[in-house]
């Protein structure tokens, strides 16, 4: 009875070891920070909830919102903006309002693994264009290249990357932008890791010329997961229009508490907040290298420029690896979750109080020497 679209959507690899670990297993798997919201942000709420007017908002999102929303863009425009419920509900609604049954979408290996079950789900094609592993990672332009067809419609990037903490290089981006350009393709690129910069923040895509989606939200820069805050934006506001439709018959609008939440953490108190988060993963950081260094100089470490996550290879299988740890009570994630390159890494998540990351990573080492 199920429909088709859903016969081969199973749940996340993710997912499914953290069902299976012992209960108060170590969580170093899942794509969250696990600190805390801010109390800024926190007490900005209460101050909501008293005012006991908790109702619809505008499908696109609060007018204050989007505003605050372009002026971190430094844009004027707010025609061009939809809140949405996460990063992931903006990539369900970008996706769903551009693709047709059939449709080609070249998506990154290793990448974010939710795009490929998105895509399929909506009836297009997803094909990978290769990152090289022998070269940290880079962008194979020749892969890139072959990928493309006349059916190819659309290429999802995730700048900075999950799982890697990497993001493309400015001649990566420019080779992927002129082909786009010259192939009338469909940029959407997810940037929702891109204020956990460690050294200096990237340029948005935003800024640049073609037919680019934005795609971003505040679950990872102020550790708001559960309020789900999204949105999407673009310099061309017709490439919004269709989206802002298929949002209103998604689930008509974002929660708005969060967005009134989200206004207090786009204004400059509330970006100073994200300072607080980075400076304790940048504690967590070097914790945790200084810590497998010292175990073993062997383990290569990718030097990753964005937090919360290491992808780290240890030159085994990193699936029955991860299932032996998980076993042991600590969840990691092997890269092959997140494509064929991504076989023999695992991506580690350091953004858990310090004292539980010391216990896993103890136990960790303890399971590899095993």
């Amino acid at each position: 009875m199920i429909s088709a679209r859903l016969k081969n959507a199973e749940i996340s690899l993710i997912r499914k070891l953290i069902n299976k670990a012992p209960e108060n297993a170590i969580n170093l798997g899942l794509g969250e920070i696990q600190f805390p919201t801010p109390r800024l942000l926190l007490d900005h709420a209460k101050e909501v909830l008293r005012d006991g007017r908790i109702h619809y908002t505008p499908n696109a999102g609060l007018p204050e919102l989007c505003e605050a929303i372009a002026g971190y863009y430094n844009s004027s425009y707010t025609e061009n903006i939809c809140v949405t419920v996460g990063a992931e509900e903006a990539i369900f609604a970008t996706l769903f309002s551009y693709l047709d049954p059939g449709d080609e979408v070249l998506i990154a290996d290793p990448s974010y693994l939710a795009y490929k079950t998105i895509i399929e789900i909506i009836g297009g094609v997803p094909v990978y264009f290769d990152l090289d592993p022998k070269n940290e990672f880079g962008l194979d332009k020749n892969s890139f290249l072959s990928c493309i067809s006349n059916a190819t419609k659309m290429v999802i990037l995730n700048n900075p990357s999950n799982p890697l903490g990497i993001s493309f290089s400015e001649d990566e981006i420019e080779f992927i932008i002129e082909t786009c350009l010259q192939k009338n393709i469909i940029i959407v690129v997810d940037e929702v890791y891109r204020e956990l910069f460690l050294q200096e923040r990237p340029d948005s895509l935003f800024e640049r010329n073609g037919n680019i989606i934005v795609i971003s939200g505040l679950s990872k820069s102020h550790c708001m997961t559960g309020w789900r805050i999204g949105w999407v934006i673009s310099n061309k506001p017709e490439l919004i229009k269709p989206i802002i439709t298929a949002h209103q018959y998604i689930c008509t609008c974002a929660p708005y508490l969060s967005q009134k939440v989200a206004i207090k953490a786009l204004s400059a108190e509330g970006l100073k907040a994200n300072e607080e988060i980075k400076s304790k993963l940048n504690f967590n950081r070097d914790f945790i290298i200084k810590k497998i260094k010292s175990f073993s100089q062997n383990i290569y470490i990718l030097p990753n420029t964005y937090h919360p996550f290491l992808f780290v290879n240890l030159q085994l299988n990193d699936l029955l690896f991860a299932e032996r740890l998980c076993a042991s009570g600590v969840i990691v994630v092997p890269g092959c979750a997140f494509g064929n390159k991504g076989k023999g890494w695992l991506r580690i998540n350091y953004g858990i109080e310090t004292k539980l990351l010391e216990q896993g990573i103890d136990l960790f080492l303890r399971t590899l020497i095993k």
